[in-house]
């Protein structure tokens, strides 16, 4: 433990990772090659502790070329006996040096990150205690909350660290693999799920991290926070914009977000979460003969920052919601089942019964989310029209649950959406999982953030319906490859209530992450447009991106299987990070953003489209106009008039270039106008058009004028 350095307070803020390579085609899929990107990467006071990855891969081009020499091309049963002398026994004792030295700085990184931030928040809430007695604090605060931004990088790093290696890993083993003939690293990557560097809690010390940030805040204030427990309301009606986060990003996103707003954990308070501090007596621990690791688990690991959220969205056979929805109808509703946390069909877990409705923002009505409690073992009953909905709110109501506002609401959602299962013959058809941490203040709802990540979606849908229990897919059923699908990004939403502004930090820390606002997404399209494609015939605007993306993952898989690796090509090969981790996203810089990306349908309104080709034609007939003065003149028999005809053919043809040109670049600024963030400062117009004709129009006013001028000469003379 004391051969690693605990981590620098005095580093500004941590090391992001590097901009990825963009892919390419096949073999050739990026110019870095993950030796350089992992050496780039790397801080070089930690450089010593991460895999070695340049040795290890020439480990693998030796035991090769070795084995190849020897002709082998499969491992003998004896060769099982006793692997100390084989390609693969001296490979594994290499390979287990390694992760033994990356678990143990995660390790004791992670001890180190936990251990100094609880001090740091404990220093933070003796500064609050400090200025309440009217002490200047102000140096300190700043000392602090560079102290605070410091931890802040190392948690980024960490992140980093863990990711990098892992990769690592994962490619040594399988050029070892293709190298040898053999098939083991599938097994060793699946164990890697289980080392401790995989499995270090960034829970723990983002909690902490935001728990630092609230105290030095208080600190910076007279007034004190209120505590208080936050409680989903039974309605939502907000204005939502939603982002694609790469993975990599999301923990510096974590951290920035933490730095203004605190976690919002489900039933959790802010005291709840500082039972992290506890006990105060690991302060001060010394580690001589101490199992910190024991200890540490002790009371950490009991509150988790992300909770798994669950939704089953209904839907008929032939895709109606899903229609009224991607063709956003106003007044269109959409039905799901929602959980948190694990589903194990306990028969009093809530299940939230949920309506969502779609308004156009051209009308008063703001779009919105109504719910309702029903305990799951009500809810296949519910489902089939066979519960009885206003006997059981009167039991609630003979039980005193939930006040007389809230069960008349709930049971109106109740008997609306039941309604719509019945008539719309709805029934369970797919389910998104996810994780979702969720940043805002516990007495207001004005400002939310969630993240969610991890999320996956699964094909729900039975023929002829759901008549038998269980209601939804339970963790023993089996689902084919073709029934689930991982989403590659995480989901950052912004849902602002009664407030029409992103805050300033927020967009710069957008701009920062590379985020990509993505105009009306939807969880529910997307998993509709990939496990039901044949029910969908409309699909969303971000589908192509991804079709292309599993096309070229498809090609790519194919090419490696036909290609046999060789000593020749490892040596040679240029691996990218990613390699094709996650989509290439079209999407252009967002008008009223600080630099983050968007992704938007086309806006083809027919009306503005018609308006720009009809003023292309007005334009038109002014030239044709000037061009017949211009003809006239060229026949004439004076020079003079010859001269002015060119001049004004070389006008006429110069303003139909300048018009097609206009034309063109009005066009894209048409078909670009319909973002998410509309930029109502956008001209449409040809700001210079008037000015053009005006200039042709004194053109042929003075050539006609000086040929008059010039005939009158001409005839004083005469």
């Amino acid at each position: 433990r004391g051969a690693f350095p605990l981590c620098s307070l005095t580093s500004p803020r941590g090391w992001g990772p590097a901009q990825d390579d963009e892919d390419q085609e096949l073999a050739s899929l990026a110019a870095m090659g993950f030796a350089e990107t992992l050496e780039g990467m790397a801080p070089d006071k930690y450089q010593q502790y991460y895999l070695n990855y340049t040795q290890l891969k020439e480990l693998v081009i030796e035991l090769a070329r070795e084995d190849q020499h020897a002709k082998r091309s499969r491992l003998q049963s004896a060769d099982l006996m006793d692997l100390s002398g084989q390609p693969v026994g001296r490979f594994q004792e290499v390979l287990r040096a390694e992760l033994q030295k990356v678990n143990q700085f995660a390790c004791v990184k992670h001890e180190a990150l936990f251990l100094g931030l609880r001090r740091v928040c404990d220093d933070c809430n003796s500064l609050g205690k400090k200025a309440r007695t009217g002490e200047s604090i102000a140096e300190e605060l700043k000392e602090m909350s560079a102290q605070i931004d410091a931890y802040s990088g190392e948690i980024v790093h960490l992140d980093s660290y863990v990711r990098l290696n892992y990769v690592g890993f994962q490619k040594l083993t399988q050029k070892f693999d293709q190298c040898l003939g053999i098939r083991g690293s599938a097994l060793f990557v699946a164990g890697l799920h289980t080392e401790p560097f995989c499995n270090v809690r960034f829970d723990d010390i983002l909690i902490l991290l935001g728990l630092a940030w609230s105290r030095w805040r208080a600190a910076t204030s007279a007034e004190q926070s209120k505590d208080a427990t936050w409680k989903p309301p039974e309605s939502f009606v907000r204005n939502t914009a939603k982002y694609w986060i790469r993975p990599d990003k999301v923990v510096l996103l974590k951290t920035r977000i933490v730095q203004h707003l605190p976690y919002l954990l489900f039933g959790a308070s802010t005291a709840d979460q500082e039972k992290l501090l506890d006990p105060f007596a690991l302060l001060d621990l010394d580690y001589e003969g101490f199992d910190v690791q024991s200890a540490m688990g002790a009371y950490t690991g009991t509150m988790e920052e992300s909770q798994l959220l669950s939704s089953v969205y209904f839907d008929s056979p032939d895709a109606v919601s899903y229609q009224e929805r991607i063709h956003r109808e106003e007044g269109a509703r959409l039905v799901r089942f929602r959980w948190y946390g694990e589903n194990n069909l306990e028969p009093d877990k809530e299940v939230f019964i949920e309506r969502k409705i779609h308004h156009e923002g051209f009308g008063s009505a703001q779009s919105a989310k109504e719910r309702a409690i029903l305990p799951q073992k009500d809810v296949l009953a519910y489902m089939n029209g066979q519960f009885d909905i206003d006997g059981y709110y009167a039991r609630l109501a003979a039980e005193g649950q939930y006040s007389d506002k809230a069960r008349k609401a709930m049971k109106g959602i109740c008997h609306e959406v039941n309604t719509m299962i019945q008539k719309k013959k709805l029934q369970p058809i797919i389910r998104t999982s996810y994780y979702r941490c969720a940043f805002q203040l516990a007495t207001s709802n004005e400002v939310r953030i969630s993240l969610d990540t991890q999320m996956s979606l699964l094909n729900e849908f039975r023929e002829g319906g759901h008549k038998d229990e269980p209601w939804c897919h339970i963790s023993s059923d089996l689902l084919s490859k073709s029934e689930i699908y991982r989403f590659p990004f995480a989901i950052l939403e912004i849902k602002l209530q009664n407030v029409s502004e992103t805050p300033q930090w927020l967009r710069q820390t957008l701009a920062d992450i590379e985020a990509i606002q993505v105009h009306k997404f939807s969880k529910f399209q997307h998993a509709m447009a990939f496990l039901h494609p044949e029910k969908v015939p409309l699909l969303p605007h971000w589908h192509q991106d991804f079709k292309e993306w599993h096309e070229q993952k498809n090609r790519i898989f194919s090419y490696n299987s036909k290609s046999k690796l060789t000593v020749s090509k490892v040596i040679s090969s240029r691996e990218s990070q990613d390699e094709l981790d996650i989509p290439k996203i079209k999407a252009i810089v967002a008008p009223h953003g600080e630099g983050h990306m968007l992704k938007d349908m086309q806006n083809l309104d027919p009306k503005g489209i018609f308006a720009n080709e009809r003023t292309l034609l007005h334009y038109a007939e002014k030239g044709m106009y000037i061009g017949a003065l211009a003809i006239v003149l060229l026949y004439q028999p004076s020079r003079s008039c010859r001269m002015a005809g060119l001049a004004l053919s070389a006008s006429t043809a110069i303003f139909y270039v300048w018009a097609l040109f206009e034309y063109y670049s009005r066009l894209g600024r048409i078909v670009g106008r319909a973002k998410v963030g509309k930029n109502a400062l956008l001209r449409l117009d040809w700001v210079h058009g008037p000015l053009v004709v005006g200039a042709l129009i004194m053109l042929v006013l003075v050539i006609s004028l000086a040929e008059a001028v010039i005939k009158d000469t001409h005839r004083a003379h005469d």
